[in-house]
């Protein structure tokens, strides 16, 4: 026994061995062949390999933190919000009454010039508790993460990033010093490249006290955001149960900044990170593989119009012994053979486009930086390419294989069973049927891009520059100084050639930042309501930026600290609290900053703006003058101020000139975000753009290997049916009626498929609601332009051979053997 196992398995190895070179000598003899579907394979692959890599770098690594799993984030739900941030009177609150967690952390957004050792910079970061790290164990790749006993200390941790740019990533780096905002800070360390948190490109992060920040005793003043840890066997629906006790009790006790709350978001942070790009990812994942099929269903018709062109070799084979598990495994081993070469082509392919599908995706995508080929992405390649191979193989491999040895031998060459009609009468309607369904994606994400780019913003986006500035707290520190600086910049920038008008406030359309305060219409404040978006700015603001004054009059030069405070309001906000009253001329109080609310006198209404993006709704807002906003407040402004510069021509090409005007105001005053408003514009678009571009693109490549199969399939029954075409001809037959004969043969299952994928495609629609805006899921322009374009596919791909059929001569078709 022990002689025969071995001579066994050499005997298989050497038929192995003689099965792969006869596959090799077989695919040399037809190079054409099979380097068109090594390149169609390779190509579907690599893409479904690319999209893969995204999907697992951003949405299925685990996040790189110890125990990820256990890590939640929750926020407030208000109207209008599902995302209201929390107050540190908030986080004490849940820190000290929860039963579920093992730690809560804090954090907001922060930014800071660097001065000193070269040109002043604008850094965007973070502030977090110092136990920011204690609690989610995020690694450092340098030095050490912050410590409880840091939040009293003047340290701070780079990103990655940062440290190559500025220190040339030198290990030095960690001990030196840093001047952030004229305040220097040691750096302790340097954060991982895959660093990732709920504050969105932070180049660096620095402690905060709770104990000396100035908003500790203000409750309605939501700014953090939190990650908690779920204590060992605590589930996400136990936590959320225990975290929205405490948010029932916080509106009962505190009705003044927490009456309009109706629950508390609870959802693991991994869900958190990867927010909306989820299901586009998924969808566009879902999409590349139904090209795959679409290129499977292809590749295997053209299989079987080669299975018949040496089916007469199989036979003889087949006469000579060889079984038919032999014949298909000789057969499976060609296919193997060419998706492997696919599918390494495929995995070049994909490293080219995965660089491509981050530059062209939308500037949020989270955890670009952990995309790569790793061995999972490797491990889907390998299992996709042999199960293409299988796929696409398989069953023109048992069609060619069959006993029928007498016809076979007879029909030579120019033989076609009915069995194999009926094989590439099914792949084809495979093919329309898949291709319908990714058509009806494109035609209804391309509808909602439409009536997106129809939404009226609220203002005019062409030819406006922002410029967003940060003036360093210790020389601006109160309104004084920075209306101060407002005053000698302003007159420089309106000198400048070709500018019309120049504004600064708080905000600016589309930048997504958030800034509310809460307000009172007849000494109460407004019933469930959400706190207004809150914008501090300067006259000739509405102007600049286009947004129309419906009734009463724009800030101007005399709304100064010392005259009577006054507001505008925009008209959701009149329409929602004012119960058709004229707004005109009331008054409301404003609780921004000043340890009572404060009176102001509404002197305008100005039209809705979107700043959250074309497919939010308008918020209420309310604008005040620069001039009049509270001390207290005004270190916000000071952080964030925008300046918004209407042009003449192209806004970017002002850019410089505006740069150094702020340079002459003062040197150490960096210019960030420096981007026309249709950039800002662009920026809203870019997601539904970037789903549209891929599906349309892949639907595009689904439609044209359809067509090819279906013109492929029509020619071969051409080329199969001559002789049964000439003997209907000499019959009498017209050319009319050949024409309809393969017509019908040709349409019927391109119909059958259409009708079927039609149907697929309109009950899974409501699985992309999400992703639609202005379009039903089962929208009916969509579905007749689908219809429409692949009918119009398989007629033109079905004409072309009817009519060479009609032209067969039927004395040259008889003389066939």
């Amino acid at each position: 026994m022990s002689f025969i196992i071995p001579r066994t398995v050499r005997t298989l190895m050497v038929m192995r061995f003689l099965e792969l070179r006869q596959s090799l000598r077989r695919l040399r003899r037809q190079p054409v062949f099979a380097l068109c579907v090594t390149a169609v394979l390779a190509l579907a692959i690599g893409a479904n390999t690319a999209m893969f890599a995204l999907v697992n770098g951003i949405l299925l690594r685990p996040l790189p933190f110890a125990d990820p799993d256990r890590l939640i984030t929750f926020t407030i739900v208000r109207p209008g919000t599902d995302r209201q941030p929390l107050s540190l009177l908030d986080v004490g609150d849940f820190k000290e009454s929860n039963r579920t967690l093992d730690g809560i952390v804090s954090m907001f957004g922060w930014s800071a010039n660097v001065t000193g050792g070269g040109e002043a910079e604008r850094l965007s970061g973070m502030r977090v508790s110092a136990d920011y790290f204690a609690v989610t164990g995020a690694p450092v790749a340098l030095g050490r993460p912050l410590r409880e006993d840091d939040e009293q200390r003047a340290v701070a941790l780079l990103s990655h990033g940062t440290w190559q740019r500025r220190f040339g990533g030198a290990s030095d780096a960690v001990g030196k010093s840093i001047v952030l905002n004229g305040e220097t800070f040691t750096i302790v360390g340097v954060l991982r490249p895959d660093f990732v948190t709920l504050v969105r490109d932070a180049d660096i992060v620095v402690p905060y006290s709770p104990a000396t920040d100035v908003r500790r005793s203000n409750r309605a003043q939501g700014f953090l955001r939190v990650i908690a840890r779920l204590k060992p066997g605590v589930s996400l629906a136990q936590a959320a149960d225990d975290l929205s006790a405490i948010g029932r009790r916080l509106r009962d006790e505190h009705p003044d900044s927490h009456g309009s709350d109706t629950a508390v978001r609870v959802v693991a942070l991994h869900e958190d990170v990867s927010g909306r790009s989820a299901a586009m990812l998924w969808m566009l994942l879902g999409a590349v593989a139904l090209v795959l099929l679409v290129a499977c269903a292809n590749i295997a018709n053209l299989l079987l119009v080669r299975g018949t062109a040496y089916r007469r070799e199989l036979a003889v084979r087949a006469a000579l012994g060889a079984s038919r598990g032999r014949i298909v495994t000789q057969l499976l081993t060609e296919t193997t053979m060419l998706g492997v070469f696919g599918g390494a082509l495929g995995l070049l392919i994909a490293r080219a486009l995965m660089g491509t599908l981050i530059a062209t995706g939308p500037a949020n995508l989270p955890r670009v930086a952990e995309v790569g080929i790793d061995l999972r992405v490797a491990l889907f390649t390998l299992i996709v390419s042999l199960g293409t191979s299988v796929l696409v193989g398989i069953v023109p491999a048992l069609q060619a294989a069959r006993r029928d040895l007498r016809d076979a031998l007879q029909q030579g060459e120019r033989g076609s069973s009915g069995g194999g009609n009926r094989l590439r009468g099914v792949l084809v309607f495979a093919e329309v049927a898949l291709s319908t369904v990714l058509l009806m994606t494109a035609a209804l994400l391309a509808r909602s891009f439409q009536h997106v780019q129809s939404v009226d913003p609220g203002f005019r986006p062409s030819h406006v520059l922002t410029v967003r500035l940060s003036l360093p707290r210790a020389r601006y520190g109160n309104r004084a100084a920075i209306e101060n600086f407002y005053d000698q910049l302003q007159p420089r920038i309106a000198s400048l050639s070709g500018v019309r008008a120049v504004a600064a406030g708080n905000v600016v359309p589309m930048n997504g930042y958030l800034a509310t305060a809460g307000f009172y219409v007849d000494g109460v404040i407004a019933k469930d309501a959400p706190a207004a978006h809150y914008r501090m700015i300067s006259p000739d603001y509405f102007r600049t930026l286009g947004i129309a004054l419906r009734r009463g009059r724009a800030f101007d030069a005399t709304d100064r600290s010392d005259s009577a405070p006054v507001a505008i309001i925009n008209e959701t906000l009149a329409r929602q609290f004012f119960d058709g009253r004229d707004p005109l001329g009331a008054r409301m109080r404003l609780d921004d900053g000043q340890k009572t609310p404060r009176e102001v006198q509404i002197v305008g209404i100005v039209g809705d703006v979107r700043h959250f993006g074309l497919e939010r709704e308008a918020t209420i807002e309310v604008y005040v003058p620069i001039a009049q906003v509270p001390d207290p407040t005004t270190i916000w402004l000071a952080n964030n101020m925008y300046w918004v510069v209407q042009t003449d021509g192209a806004p970017l090409g002002a850019a410089q000139a505006v740069r150094r005007e702020i340079g002459a105001v003062d040197p150490a005053v960096p210019a960030s975000f420096v981007r026309s408003m249709d950039q800002w514009m662009e920026g809203t678009l870019a997601a539904r753009r970037f789903n549209l571009q891929l599906v349309g693109a892949f639907a595009a490549v689904a439609l044209l290997l359809a067509a090819v199969g279906v013109y492929a399939v029509s020619a071969f029954a051409v080329t199969s049916r001559t002789k049964e075409i000439g003997i209907r001809v000499a019959l009498g037959a017209s050319r009319r009626d050949v024409i309809g004969l393969m017509l019908r043969g040709g349409l019927s299952p391109a119909a059958a498929g259409l009708a079927a994928g039609t149907a697929v495609g309109i009950l899974s629609a409501p699985a992309m609601s999400g992703l639609l805006f202005g379009v039903t899921p089962r929208d009916l322009a969509s579905l007749v332009l689908t219809v429409a374009t692949l009918a119009s596919a398989a007629l033109v791909a079905n004409v072309l051979p009817a009519h060479r059929a009609a032209k067969v001569d039927p004395i040259v078709a008889l003389r066939i053997d």
